[in-house]
């Protein structure tokens, strides 16, 4: 079994994209990564090709979203009143949902994490 992750990291940069079965798998090289694709493009062939293994990708990921600017919600025992927590919870952008956190998301170098949630 080759190594893998559903998940890029910087030591897991090299990807296949089956759209079929397995979605996005990052590897450590590009060797493990073309063994896997070799054995991923065969399983398209039944009696003949089916048409998604046009749609099997490779390549080497530099970049990838990641959580930016993440504030968590606030907890109503750190609120004197609940119209004090609503208050907050509107302000943070919490307001009618019961989200755990809010953040945006951005493009950033692989080596990035973004921030913990």
């Amino acid at each position: 079994m080759i190594d893998s992750k559903h998940y890029p990291t910087p030591e897991y940069r090299f990807f296949l994209h089956d759209p079929d079965v397995d979605g996005m798998r990052y590897f450590k090289s590009s060797e493990d990564r073309d063994t896997y694709a070799a054995a991923t493009i065969q399983a398209y062939l039944d009696d003949c090709w089916s048409e998604g293994v046009v749609q099997v990708v490779a390549g080497e990921i530099t970049h990838h979203a990641v959580a930016k600017n993440v504030k968590l919600r606030p907890k109503r025992e750190d609120f004197e009143s609940d119209e004090a927590h609503e208050h907050a919870l509107s302000d943070l952008g919490f307001s009618g949902n019961d989200w755990d956190y809010v953040c945006n998301y951005e493009l950033a170098p692989i080596s990035d994490p973004g921030e913990p949630i």
